[in-house]
Formats: C-alpha cells, structure tokens, sequence
C-alpha cells in the first residue's frame, strides 16, 4: 500500500511561544481507517490544519496523495475532504447534507455521485 498522508518531522510553534507539534511522524496508508485521539492542546486540530493548508507548515514536510501541501497545495487540497467542528447547519442535519455543503468550502461543485461512492 502506499500513503495517502506522510508526515515527517513536523514541529508548529505558535507566534505565543506554544509549542503545539513537536516533531511528529506519521504515515497513513490509502484505505486505512485512521482516528486521531488525544486530549484538549494536544495539537489535533493542528495538525489537521496544517495538512489542509490553513495552518501553515514550517517545521517539517507533509505530503497528501504523494503531493507536497507546500509546492504542489492545489494537488494536494484537491485529495482532501473536510467537515470542520465548528460548522454548524442545523442540529439534525444529515452527514449527506453536510458533506455536501463542505464541498462548497473548497470550490468544489455538487456531486453527488462522488459523496456516494465514499
């Protein structure tokens, strides 16, 4: 299998002096399922951030389909889909209508037959 996210000696240390990553290394496998747990500051969303380019890397490479989020951002977005936290449409919405909407975020047109292969 080859990864579908790399990460490699990736470090984020906020303008505040926090550091929130400190070399972290991670290798994701296509079809693997993944959960990212741990507590509150333990530089989740981080993380999550920096592979969707809206926290900018500095320390480190991340990689995403085999495409660098640095040199090659538009390949590599292209391959991610993202339905925030802090995204809120109505409280019973359901996940099709959600992951629909969020498509939107990225400049992604509606389509359904993508939403329902996956």
């Amino acid at each position: 299998m080859s990864s579908i996210i790399s990460i490699r000696n990736v470090s984020k240390t906020y303008a505040s002096g926090h550091r929130a990553l400190n070399n972290i290394n991670l290798e994701i496998e296509r079809g693997e399922i993944f959960a990212l747990l741990g507590p509150n500051g333990a530089g989740k969303t981080t993380l999550i951030s920096m592979i969707c380019g809206i926290v900018n890397l500095e320390e480190g490479d991340i990689e995403v389909g085999g495409h660098d989020i640095r040199t090659a951002f538009r390949a590599a977005r292209s391959q991610i889909g993202l339905v925030p936290q802090e995204l809120t449409a109505e409280a019973f919405e359901r996940v099709w209508n959600t992951v629909s909407y969020s498509r939107g975020l990225f400049g992604k047109k509606a389509n359904p037959a993508h939403i329902e292969k996956y």
